[in-house]
């Protein structure tokens, strides 16, 4: 065998991802995280204003959190408002504005009783468990924490201090819950994700199509009873300022508010590319449509659910025009049905190289877009999802036609 040839076969066949290697970068990846995100976090860290509050997108949820408290949880849908609330912590022009509906107000809640370094830490150390939690349950090992916690995403949504983890676990843990037939559980979990309701645009397809509609009535239900909950406890004015500021976040969508260059959609790139606001949408709307017919495909077909869960998954990040770079948190629930499906297995040549590239990307692709202007966002999601489907029609009964 040649060098060359001996190179390929060890990166086709994966010979590079041996247990021994990657438990042990899998620590070394999360404890350098920790030690970043503590050195930035600290009391003296940079990112702590006078010693005590966070300035990341975490500033917004605490705040919000504690206009919850004082009863006045409307004022985090007006700009005017909450930019005022935020401005003794911030340099003069920015601003964290709160898009999420008043469901997500409810979680964060108890967020703004607490002080404001240690209700970041215990948002995210909760966030990561649950996230590390759900795809333990579908790998069935411990090494599904491992997974969660060395994904740059990861790093990325903790460092942010967002949601990204906590809409994994959602999503993972719903997934899991259907994996094992508990409909019930699953739909619920489902329901909850619509604090993030871009994250589950394709999720009530895939249930209708593989017959699962006792999830499908039990995320309805659940969702609506969220929403119900959270207009008794907040008010009308609540939901009527957050529907009214729904012009403010299509604006901040269309004009790229936070850098084309971060956002890993179909319209990010098309807007990249040079493409107007409407053509850009159009064009994401194809994609949308694209994914939707995927999915439905996949779901219906007889392949395994781990299979399915990750063309789900890794399908979803082209259906919704706004995937931030810790969106792809999520990816880690897509790659550990991918690890279940083939039960750590080389499925086909440069299998697991591939998804080792994603995970790369979705490090890197914000950087490498802004500095090339060349839109790379999407090539992490894609070559998951390109796996995910070459796995479904490779376990796909092929016809043989007759011999005349």
């Amino acid at each position: 065998m040649t060098q060359e040839e001996g190179m390929a076969a060890y990166f086709s066949q994966a010979h590079w991802a041996t247990r021994d290697r990657l438990i042990p970068a899998g620590f070394m990846a999360f404890a350098a995280y920790l030690g970043v995100l503590t050195y930035f976090f600290s009391p003296s860290g940079p990112a702590i204003v006078d010693g005590a509050v966070p300035i990341s997108d975490f500033l917004c949820f605490w705040l919000a959190g504690g206009e919850v408290m004082h009863g006045r949880p409307s004022v985090v849908y007006d700009n005017s408002a909450f930019l005022a609330l935020q401005t003794p912590y911030l340099e003069p022009g920015a601003f964290y504005p709160f898009f999420y509906p008043p469901t997500f107000l409810l979680l964060i809640a108890p967020l703004g009783m607490m002080a404001a370094i240690p209700a970041y830490a215990v948002s995210q150390a909760v966030s990561l468990a649950l996230a590390g939690a759900a795809c333990a349950r579908i790998l069935r090992s411990w090494t599904g924490f491992l997974l969660i916690a060395a994904m740059p995403a990861t790093f990325n949504a903790m460092f942010h201090g967002q949601n990204a983890l906590l809409c994994a676990a959602l999503l993972g843990g719903g997934l899991a819950a259907l994996s094992e037939r508990r409909q019930v559980l699953a739909g619920i979990l489902i329901g909850l994700l619509t604090i993030k309701p871009q994250m589950g645009v394709l999720l009530p397809f895939a249930f209708l199509a593989a017959g699962y509609h006792r999830a499908f009535v039990s995320a309805a239900v659940t969702a609506v009873s969220f929403a119900a909950l959270s207009w008794l406890v907040l008010g009308n004015d609540t939901w009527q300022a957050f529907f009214e500021q729904a012009v403010f976040t299509g604006q901040a969508t269309d004009q790229g508010m936070a850098g084309f260059f971060k956002m890993a959609s179909v319209y990010a790139s098309a807007r990249m590319l040079g493409l107007t606001a409407s053509l850009a949408y159009l064009v994401q709307a194809l994609a949308a449509l694209a994914a939707v017919l995927l999915v439905w495909k996949v779901w219906r077909s007889a392949a395994e659910f781990g299979i399915k869960a990750a063309v789900l998954v890794s399908a979803g990040f082209f259906a919704t025009p706004y995937v931030l770079p810790y969106d792809l948190a999520a990816m880690a629930i897509a790659i550990a049905f991918l690890m279940q499906a083939t039960r750590g297995k080389q499925a086909f040549p440069y299998m697991w190289t591939l998804v080792a590239a994603a995970v790369l990307l979705s490090a890197s692709s914000r950087y490498l877009g802004a500095m090339t202007g060349v839109p790379l966002g999407l090539l992490a999601p894609a070559l998951l999802l390109f796996v995910s489907v070459r796995l479904h029609n490779m376990s796909q009964p092929r016809e043989v036609e007759a011999l005349a």
